[in-house]
Formats: C-alpha cells, structure tokens, sequence
C-alpha cells in the first residue's frame, strides 16, 4: 500500500487555510480506504479534501502554468460555503457582484485589501513567468504562492489554490517532498500576518520585508521533511479529562 502520511500531511496543510477539522491521520485512513468516511462528517472537510485531490489531479495533468492554475480552482466544486460560485473563473467585479471581494486585514480599524477588479489570464501569466524566471528555489516558490494569494484571481479558494500550484512548480507532487504551511498554530499565525502585510505592501521594501516574515514562519527544509515522513498512530486515551480554553477564536486568520 502506498504510504500516504506525507500526502495526508498536505491536505490537512491546505485545509487549514479554511478551517479543516478533519486530523492529519484521519486524513490519511481517508485516502488509504480511498472514502471520506474516517473524515469529520462536515460538508467543509469533505469539500476540501475531495476538491484538493482533484486540484492536483487537474494540475499533474495541465502541468504548472497559468491554465493548471485555472484548473485547479475549477476543481472546487463540491458542496461548501468555503467554495468559489463560480469555480475556475477570473473576477470581474464590473459585470459581477459575488467578483466584488476585499479582505480584512485589521477587525479594529476596518483596513481593507481591495484587489484588482478585473482579473485576466495575462495577470496570471506574469506570475507564473516571473518565478520561470528565477532560479526556481523554495524561497521563490513562496514568492509565487503569495503574489497568487495577493492577487486572488478567483471568487474563493485563492490561498488553497496558491499553494497547491506553488507544489505543482516545484514538483512536489513527485517527489513527496510537499511545500506546507507552519505546522503550529502560533508559527500559522505569524506566517499569516505577514501574507496580510504583503497583500497590503505599496513598495518592493515593504514587500520584501513582509515577505521576510512568513519565510521566518515556515519551518527549515529538513524540519519539513522530518515532519511530512513522521509516522502517525492513534494517541491513547488521557487520563485525565481537561478542560480546553482556545485563545484562538473565529476565521479572521483564516481570509481567502
């Protein structure tokens, strides 16, 4: 049987960027018996295991470019409220209303990043040449991932689809070896807050040093690695029963 911890380890990284509930074993008893029934039974989790398989699919296929990233979000179909109306088409908040997004990045003041309005291939395109461009290291790789995210080309499922492409351009998806988010909620965090600060960046210093901030967030390659070919088993149960008081509340980190 094909060992599935590592892959598992992926797809609970991409779901965390909407809230996925589903644990990283449970996600791997899922592609071992090939159902989502060892998945917590949500329309979310469901939608986005389901839908990030299918995006890679659709990628592997396509090959990394500015169609396999279009392809990948046209995989997101699968009943969810965390899933674009329209999948795989480019906004255009002129003609269409559910285009017309902006994202929080402040709840107190209200600051809002307002992306472009219109959205065309070619947006994409020079992307997806800049980082062919470059020498194609892991630190670009993530460049890639965030102008994506910056950009939020689609309705929704912007940073799901950003990172499953982000793979895609580093051949992750055969080697096994697979770009993940921090792998603890604080590092999560604090590589989120600097993805917020980069979408808000008016100059290159700007960018470069919030960019700096979420490489600082992510783990080392070889902590990556040890981490992804980790085994899993199931935890015994506590003894003791506690009581758990999450600091952590609500979706404001969580911003397509």
């Amino acid at each position: 049987m094909t060992d599935n911890t590592a892959l598992a380890k992926f797809i609970t990284s991409v779901g965390s960027l909407n809230d996925y509930g589903s644990t990283a074993l449970q996600t791997k008893k899922a592609l071992d018996t090939g159902s989502t029934k060892p998945l917590r039974q949500n329309a979310d989790d469901i939608a986005i295991f389901t839908d990030t398989l299918k995006g890679i699919d659709a990628v592997k296929k396509v090959g990394f470019s500015t169609a396999g990233i279009i392809a990948i979000n046209k995989q997101f179909d699968s009943p969810s409220a965390e899933q674009p109306k329209i999948p795989g088409h480019l906004r255009n908040a002129f003609y269409n209303e559910d285009d017309r997004i902006g994202i929080v990045i402040d709840h107190k003041s209200q600051e809002t990043y307002v992306p472009k309005a219109i959205i065309t291939p070619s947006d994409i395109d020079t992307i997806v040449d800049q980082f062919n461009q470059s020498p194609r290291t892991e630190s670009d790789t993530w460049r890639l991932f965030a102008e994506l995210a910056k950009l939020q080309a689609f309705q929704d499922g912007n940073k799901r689809t950003a990172l499953i492409a982000a793979n895609a351009a580093m051949g992750t998806f055969e080697t096994g070896n697979y770009l993940v988010l921090p792998f603890n909620d604080l590092d999560r965090i604090d590589f989120t807050v600097g993805l917020m600060r980069y979408y808000i960046a008016n100059d290159e210093e700007a960018r470069t040093v919030a960019f700096t901030k979420m490489m600082d967030a992510l783990p080392s390659p070889s902590e990556r690695q040890l981490e992804l070919s980790k085994p899993m088993a199931d935890s015994p149960a506590d003894a003791k029963t506690l009581r758990i008081k999450p600091q952590l509340r609500g979706r404001s980190w969580n911003q397509e």
